[in-house]
């Protein structure tokens, strides 16, 4: 999902980079190459693109800054948390909207449920779009990317899934021992524990849960609810 999501933002953010007068600094610059992209210094969203040795300023889209690794004519502009920029740098003014806080960009779903860490905010040329990770995953704002909750820093885990580890127990090496643990009302998932964090699985298909052994069975040899066909959503 977050694939598709970042070639959507691309392919609209690409229409909205906006052309402005070269400054000073950048007619200066002279355009060692013929065609290329050249950083604009104390800002991370404007960059100037050369063309026939001519150079632009153009500003990336609101929520975009400009990416100095990406090579012309390859659209230069990629969200915050995946572009190094310094923090002391200048970005415009967001344009923000009734339900975006900029035009481009991730950000938390105000109508999620409390704890509930999958739900989020994608938003393209100020339009919200609301979007859900994959069941028993947790959206992280630090690298837009669904995750592991327990590796996600803002989600709490346990109270995103509903369950509480036992406490960690660990082998004679000291490494931790996984543990697995029945989903209630549904034997085809299954909570995994690991350092006393909870993980949401699922068997394959054509097998259950089998709380006995801990692992997944052939789904004929466990008791299921007929109502319990597929890990909650």
């Amino acid at each position: 999902m977050y694939f598709f999501a970042v070639l959507a933002t691309i392919l609209v953010a690409s229409s909205f980079a906006a052309d402005a007068p070269a400054p000073q600094s950048a007619q200066s610059n002279a355009c060692a190459r013929r065609n290329s992209y050249l950083p604009v210094d104390g800002q991370c969203d404007a960059y100037v693109e050369c063309t026939d040795y001519v150079p632009s300023q153009k500003l990336c889209p609101d929520g975009l800054h400009y990416d100095p690794t990406v090579a012309w004519p390859n659209y230069p502009c990629g969200y915050p948390s995946a572009v190094t920029c310094k923090s002391t740098y200048a970005i415009q003014p967001a344009q923000a909207t009734k339900d975006c806080p900029h035009q481009f960009g991730y950000f938390p779903s105000p109508i999620a449920a409390p704890n509930d860490c999958g739900q989020y905010r994608m938003c393209i040329s100020g339009k919200p779009y609301e979007m859900t990770c994959s069941t028993g995953l947790a959206f992280d704002f630090s690298n837009n990317r669904c995750n592991w909750p327990d590796l996600v820093a803002s989600c709490n885990a346990e109270k995103y899934l509903g369950y509480q580890c036992p406490a960690a127990s660990f082998d004679e090496s000291g490494n931790p021992i996984k543990t697995n643990h029945k989903f209630e009302s549904n034997c085809y998932a299954f909570y995994s524990c690991l350092s006393g964090k909870p993980r949401l699985l699922s068997c394959d298909s054509g097998f259950a849960f089998d709380p006995a052994s801990g692992e997944c069975i052939d789904a004929d040899k466990v008791a299921c609810n007929d109502n319990a066909q597929a890990v909650p959503q």
